[in-house]
C-alpha cells in the first residue's frame, strides 16, 4: 500500500521500487505541510526504518546505492532487512560493483572494523540445501539473493566447502589494514547459528537514475532523505525519488525539492535554484551555486550560465551538453560533439554526400566471392553453382560436393567429377537411358561359342555336347580324343588378373558363382575376346555343361570310350553319301547338257537352200512386166 499524494513529492512504497508522480503545490507553505504530513504518515503506517537503531553509511553511483549496516544478524535476517526497504543483500557481479563496495568501506573509520581491523559482512550470495558444489562454475554453485547465477567477477579467498547437505552463505571479509582490493574476499560458511554471526551486512538498492548534489548560493545545509529511509548530508549522487531539506542561514526551513525525471531524459530537482542566494554574497559564495559560470547582475543579483556547447538545466544551476541528436537528424548513429554532432552509418553503408543519410555499399564490386556475389542491403551473399557448396570464412569460397559419398542415384559404380558425377556399370552391363541404371548385356547374340551359349548376369557360359570338352580358348569344343586330360580345365583367355571358371561350369574356390556380376576391372568398357578378337564388353565364361563344379570333363567308362569312333563312322558315312549325291547331280547335269546339244545339231542339219530366196534376173523381170501390160 502506498501513501496517497499530498504534496509535490514522488511517494515511494516500502519494500518496492515503484513511485508515483504528483502535481506541484501552489505555494511553498502547502509543500511544507504536505511533507510534514507525509513523514507523519510514514511513522504511523510503517514505523521507523528497519535499521533506525543501527549505524549505517551509504554510497550512490550511477543507478544504485550501496549501504553498510552494523549489527549482529544471521544471513536470512540481514536479507529480510534489506528487502523490507526495497533492496537485497549486495551483489558483486562486476569489478565496478566491487570498487563501489570498496569505496563505501573506505569511507568508514578504521575503528568500525574492530580491534584487529577486520570484519565479516553478509553479501547476497547463498547456496540452498540440496544444491551441490560446482567446481567449474565461477560462483561454485551459489546464486544471488536477487536471482540468477551470472557474474563476471569472483573474489573467493578459498574454495567453498564441497557439500550438498546444508545451506551455505557467503560473507565479505574486510581487512581494513590491507591495501586496495586485497582488503576484500569471499568466504562461505553456515547461514545461521552461533558460528554464523557477522558484524554487519551490505545492501544494494537500484534506481532509474540520480540527481546531482544540490549547490547552495549562500550559507546553509542540505539533508537528503532517500526512498530506502536513509538520511544523509554527504551523498554525491542522490537517487531518484529522494527529498532534500534545505536550511538557509537566517531563514526558515525550506525549500524541499525532490529528485524527478525529466521529459527529455535525465533527472533534476523540482525546485529551481539558486538556493540560499542573497545580494550580500552574490557569486562570491560557492560560485553562486552555478555549475559553470555565475554572472553578476545589477542590484546584487546574479544568474548562472553555461559554456558553449552546454545548456542550462531546469534547476537554473546545472549545465548539460546540448543534445544535438535529440531530433534524430541522422539516418544512422548520431554522436554528439561540442557545438554540433556527427553521423555514422552501420557496416555495409557509407555516409552520403549530405552528411546525414546512409547509402548502401555494393560489396560485390570487390569480387569477394569465388562463385556468384549478390549484393544485399548492408551486406552481400555468396552463392555457388550447382554441384558446389559454400566453404571457408563467411562462405566466400566454393567446394565441390562429392555426390557419390552423399548417395548419388547410381545403380553400380559412381565417379565424382568437378561439380557433378558420372554413373558407370560393371563389365557385362551397360547403362540405361536414364544414365543411372545398368542392364545386363546378352553376349550370346554375337554367337561367341562353338557349342551352346548361356547368358548370365554380367557374363556368359559356353557349353559343349556330350563327349566333347571345352578347349583352352573357352569357346570351341574338342573331341574326347583331345590331349586334354579328363577332369582338367583349360584356362580361357581372359584379361590379366582375372580368375577363370572351372571347366565343368563351376568357379574356383573362393570366387563368385556364375550368377553374380564379375568384379570391376581397371577398364570397365573393354574385355578380351578369345582368338584375338577385338575388345568388347563381352567376356566368355568357358564352362562345360557335361560336368558339374569339381567333376572331370570326360569319364573313363567303356560306353563313353566308344562314342568317339561311332561318331567318326557316322561322319564318314555321311560324307560318302554327300559325295555320291554330288556325283549324281553332276552326272544328271552332264546328261542334260548332252541332250541339249543334240537338239541344237538337228536344227543345224536343215537344207541350206532354206536359208536363201530366189531373185529374178532383169530380162526375165522385163518379160514378166511386158506380159502383164
Amino acid at each position: 500500500m502506498c501513501v496517497p499524494c499530498r504534496s509535490h513529492l514522488c511517494i515511494w512504497c516500502p519494500g518496492q521500487q515503484q513511485h508515483r508522480s504528483c502535481r506541484s503545490p501552489p505555494d511553498q507553505t502547502e509543500a511544507s505541510m504536505g511533507i510534514a504530513l507525509f513523514f507523519l504518515g510514514q511513522v504511523l503506517l510503517w514505523g521507523v526504518p528497519s535499521w533506525a537503531s543501527e549505524e549505517a553509511e551509504a554510497l550512490c553511483a550511477r543507478t544504485a546505492c550501496y549501504t553498510i549496516h552494523w549489527g549482529v544478524h544471521n544471513w536470512a535476517d540481514a536479507q529480510e532487512k534489506c528487502k523490507s526497504n526495497g533492496g537485497n543483500l549486495v551483489t558483486m557481479k562486476s569489478q565496478e560493483e566491487a570498487l563501489h563496495v570498496q569505496d563505501l568501506l573506505a569511507k568508514l573509520p578504521r575503528r568500525e572494523a574492530g580491534p584487529e581491523g577486520q570484519a565479516r559482512l553478509w553479501i547476497g550470495l547463498h547456496r540452498e540445501k540440496g544444491k551441490c558444489y560446482q567446481r567449474h562454475q565461477l560462483l561454485k554453485g551459489f546464486s544471488w539473493a536477487s536471482g540468477g547465477e551470472e557474474t563476471d567477477y569472483t573474489g573467493w579467498l578459498r574454495e567453498p566447502r564441497e557439500t550438498c547437505t546444508g545451506r551455505r552463505c557467503v560473507s565479505l571479509h574486510w581487512n581494513s589494514t590491507a591495501p586496495g582490493s586485497s582488503a576484500l574476499g569471499w568466504a562461505d560458511g553456515p547461514c545461521s547459528g552461533s558460528s554464523a554471526r557477522a558484524q554487519g551486512y551490505l545492501c544494494k538498492f537500484s534506481f532509474q537514475g540520480m540527481c546531482r548534489q544540490l549547490a547552495l548560493a549562500g550559507p546553509g545545509s542540505v539533508t537528503y532523505t532517500t526512498p530506502f529511509g536513509l538520511d544523509s548530508a554527504a551523498l554525491a549522487a542522490v537517487p531518484f525519488g529522494s527529498q532534500a531539506a534545505v536550511r538557509c542561514q537566517g531563514q526558515a526551513p525550506g525549500p524541499f525539492p525532490v529528485c524527478k525525471a525529466q521529459a527529455g531524459g535525465g533527472f533534476e530537482w523540482s525546485s529551481p535554484g539558486p538556493l540560499c542566494a542573497s545580494p550580500r554574497h552574490g557569486c562570491g559564495y560557492s560560485n553562486g551555486g552555478c555549475q559553470h559560470q555565475c554572472l553578476e547582475l545589477a542590484g546584487g543579483s546574479f544568474r548562472c550560465a553555461c559554456r558553449p556547447g552546454y545548456q542550462l538545466g531546469g534547476d537554473l544551476l546545472s549545465c548539460s551538453p546540448v543534445d544535438h541528436c535529440g531530433s534524430q537528424p541522422c539516418q544512422g548513429e548520431c554522436l554528439g560533439r561540442p557545438g554540433g554532432f556527427e553521423c555514422r552509418c552501420p557496416a555495409g553503408y557509407a555516409l552520403a554526400g549530405d552528411g546525414v543519410s546512409c547509402a548502401d555499399v555494393d560489396e560485390c564490386r570487390g569480387e569477394p566471392c569465388q562463385g556468384r556475389c549478390v549484393n544485399t542491403p548492408g551486406g552481400f551473399a555468396c552463392t555457388c553453382p550447382p554441384g558446389y557448396e559454400p566453404a571457408g570464412p563467411g562462405g566466400r569460397r566454393c567446394r565441390d560436393v562429392d555426390e557419390c559419398a552423399r548417395g548419388a542415384p547410381c545403380a553400380q559404380l559412381c565417379a565424382n567429377t568437378p561439380g557433378s558425377f558420372l554413373c558407370a556399370c560393371r563389365p557385362g552391363y551397360q547403362r540405361g537411358r536414364d544414365g543411372a541404371s545398368c542392364r545386363d548385356v546378352d553376349e550370346c547374340r554375337g554367337e561367341p561359342c562353338q557349342g551352346r551359349c548361356v547368358n548370365q548376369p554380367g557374363s556368359y557360359q559356353c557349353l559343349c555336347p556330350p563327349g566333347w570338352a571345352l578347349a583352352p580358348s573357352g569357346v570351341s569344343c574338342l573331341s574326347g580324343s583331345s590331349p586334354a586330360s579328363p577332369g582338367s580345365a583349360a584356362p580361357s583367355p581372359r584379361p590379366p588378373g582375372e580368375e577363370e571358371p572351372a571347366a565343368g561350369g563351376g568357379h574356383p574356390p573362393g570366387t563368385q558363382p556364375a550368377t553374380e556380376s564379375p568384379a570391376p576391372r581397371s577398364d570397365p568398357t573393354t574385355r578380351a575376346q578369345p582368338g584375338g578378337a577385338e575388345p568388347s564388353t563381352l567376356e566368355p565364361a568357358a564352362v562345360s555343361s557335361a560336368a558339374g563344379a569339381g567333376e572331370p570333363m570326360m569319364k573313363a567308362d567303356a560306353d563313353q570310350a566308344t562314342d568317339g569312333p561311332k561318331l567318326l563312322l557316322y561322319y564318314i558315312l555321311g560324307s560318302v553319301v554327300v559325295i555320291l549325291l554330288l556325283m549324281a547331280f553332276a552326272l544328271g547335269l552332264l546328261i542334260y547338257r548332252k541332250r541339249k546339244a543334240k537338239e541344237e545339231k538337228k536344227k543345224a542339219k536343215k537344207s541350206t537352200t532354206d536359208n536363201y530366196c530366189w531373185v529374178l534376173e532383169q530380162a526375165e523381170k522385163k518379160a514378166v512386166d511386158n506380159d502383164y501390160r
